[in-house]
């Protein structure tokens, strides 16, 4: 993703016009989540899509819409004047300026205008979107589907969000089996509350391919005990993290950093810890652990706001 030192700033480059580039007279700019919640748009931030942009000056008044990239692109008279770019509606506030005016002439002859949202209403369901998969090269005769390992203790596997719905069984379904623990966890109502990029690593994920490395969801579920534990709590909440971070998600990379990690924490009624992968045992703050076998999958089929 391209990092962008300053917001909803005019940059001007200075060229000879030309017949050639006469015609290069434009605004254009992005629109950023700031996913990270830092206030600089960087590499941890996320693409807004479909975000109304104004452009009024030279006697025009147009609105474009970003793209994918959270681009957009306006051509211009080959005038000189004010041009104003004002971003439209988006799903939180914008962070600095939400409204950029320069003069454009034969000199600077483009405007370019970059804002960045505020993330706190701009992840998980208020705009961008990501669903996971998770399966590997183990096969659970308890729960009958390939699951994705840590370790030899644990297994793991499901979707959460499929094809970008809530809908179909209330979210998804995640399964996580603790065979040290003896228990057997089932998310069954699932929500999705952030995707976005670890810092320090290349953003997004590659198969397939997504603006996004994590997913962050949660729900409601239930855990039972197995080979001969008889615990059973039929409700249960959980809060898990996946990060997508090489294909496949367990081999292929000399580097740990580029093995796919997994966190996961479920509590009964009560707010006690039942089940807990982090590594450093500590479920105040999520230290998602890397999977000795298996894929996680991100994906955003679907997902179009």
């Amino acid at each position: 993703m391209k990092k962008w030192s300053v917001l909803a700033a005019l940059v001007v480059t200075s060229i000879a016009l030309t017949a050639d580039n006469a015609a290069a007279w434009h605004a254009e700019g992005t629109v950023l989540c700031d996913a990270n919640g830092n206030g600089i748009a960087d590499t941890g931030d996320l693409p807004l899509a479909g975000i109304s942009v104004r452009i009024v000056g030279l006697g025009i008044d147009t609105t474009v819409v970003t793209d994918a990239g959270g681009n957009y692109f306006a051509q211009l008279p080959d005038s000189d004047g004010l041009v104003t770019v004002t971003i439209g509606t988006t799903p939180a506030a914008v962070i600095g300026p939400s409204e950029v005016s320069a003069n454009v002439d034969g000199v600077s002859y483009f405007v370019q205008a970059d804002f960045l949202v505020n993330g706190a209403g701009c992840t998980g369901d208020g705009g961008l979107k990501c669903w996971l998969t998770g399966g590997g090269t183990k096969f659970s005769p308890l729960i009958g589907m390939q699951v994705a390992e840590k370790g030899p203790a644990h297994n793991f596997g499901g979707n959460v969000n499929p094809s970008c719905s809530a809908e179909p069984g209330e979210g998804g379904q995640w399964n996580h089996i603790a065979h040290s623990s003896k228990l057997h966890f089932q998310g069954t109502q699932i929500e999705v509350l952030q995707c976005g990029n670890v810092p320090g690593i290349e953003a997004g994920s590659e198969s397939p391919v997504t603006p996004y490395n994590f997913i962050e969801f949660g729900g409601t579920g239930w855990v039972k005990g197995i080979s001969g534990n008889k615990a059973n709590y039929d409700f249960v909440t959980f809060f898990a993290r996946a990060e997508d971070r090489n294909e496949p998600g367990s081999s292929g990379a000399k580097d740990g950093v580029d093995i796919d990690r997994y966190f996961l924490q479920v509590k009964d009624a009560g707010g006690n810890t039942l089940l807990l992968v982090d590594a450093d045992n500590d479920g105040a703050t999520a230290d998602p652990v890397t999977i000795t076998g298996g894929n996680l999958q991100l994906h955003i089929s679907s997902c179009t706001n």
